[in-house]
């Protein structure tokens, strides 16, 4: 932790900052129902106390859709924070570029929702959420067998989709219409604030993404929650430490 936090007061010295986030088993604990995931109060506390200051962009970026984001975190729609929902594919943010959803584009994710819809009935246990780009198959608390199975089939028939993306995560799979990954969406997110340096705090598959993104300036930091391989450079280890984490930024770019 001692050199997350002078990597921290190296970070605090830049300006302008992005701050961000992912949000279930970062800012929220994973729970069996996903609907019932809330962040931790200290850190949301944290993250508004860092929207508040000058030359801080803090935003959430999920896979969760973006009135589900906001329905979560309990953040209104005046709240100085970004939500970037659905992987980057939307955003409350009017400056960055919405993900385009045309006509084919609908054709793709109803050939999608078709698709989950069949893996889901052929795997009990198994259940399927709906996004405005894309469609989801949970997997959670599955015995550990069953879910294999219901993942190596959803990966399996959605392969044969055309123009999509799959999204592999923990205990889902994911099929986006558009092309999207919360790496680009941070990227456009910082060139938007023309920030000095970014700070991104991630602890599933979908997070490397923007680990990679920002993994080539060193100003930069990017901080793993939980086990498992990464391209982040620090590590805590649950969302007690991000807490602790956004908490000791807070208090260093306040002073």
């Amino acid at each position: 932790m001692t050199d997350l936090t002078a990597a921290l007061k190296e970070y605090a010295a830049r300006s302008p900052l992005v701050v961000a986030s992912d949000f279930d088993g970062v800012l929220a604990p994973i729970v069996a129902d996903p609907m019932a995931a809330r962040a931790l109060p200290s850190s949301l506390a944290a993250l508004r106390a860092l929207a508040d200051l000058d030359q801080v962009t803090v935003a959430l970026v999920s896979g969760r859709d973006l009135s589900t984001l906001r329905h979560l975190t309990g953040l209104a729609e005046d709240e100085p924070i970004v939500l970037i929902g659905s992987h980057g594919a939307q955003s409350s943010d009017p400056q960055l570029i919405a993900a385009e959803f045309d006509a084919a584009a609908r054709q793709r994710l109803d050939a999608a929702e078709a698709v989950i819809a069949g893996v889901a009935a052929a795997h009990p246990g198994s259940r399927v959420e709906g996004k405005p780009t894309g469609v989801v198959l949970h997997t959670r608390g599955m015995p550990a067998e069953q879910e294999v199975a219901a993942l190596r089939d959803a990966r399996e028939k959605a392969a044969a989709l055309e123009d999509v993306v799959v999204i592999a995560g923990k205990s889902i799979l994911e099929v986006q219409v558009v092309d999207v990954s919360k790496g680009a969406a941070l990227q456009a997110l910082s060139t938007s604030r023309d920030a000095a340096a970014t700070l991104y705090l991630g602890d599933d598959l979908t997070d490397e993404t923007a680990f990679e993104a920002l993994s080539g300036d060193p100003a930069n930091v990017t901080i793993k929650v939980g086990d498992g391989d990464t391209a982040a450079a620090f590590r805590v280890a649950d969302p007690q430490g991000v807490a602790e984490t956004l908490t000791t930024l807070t208090g260093v770019l306040a002073r």
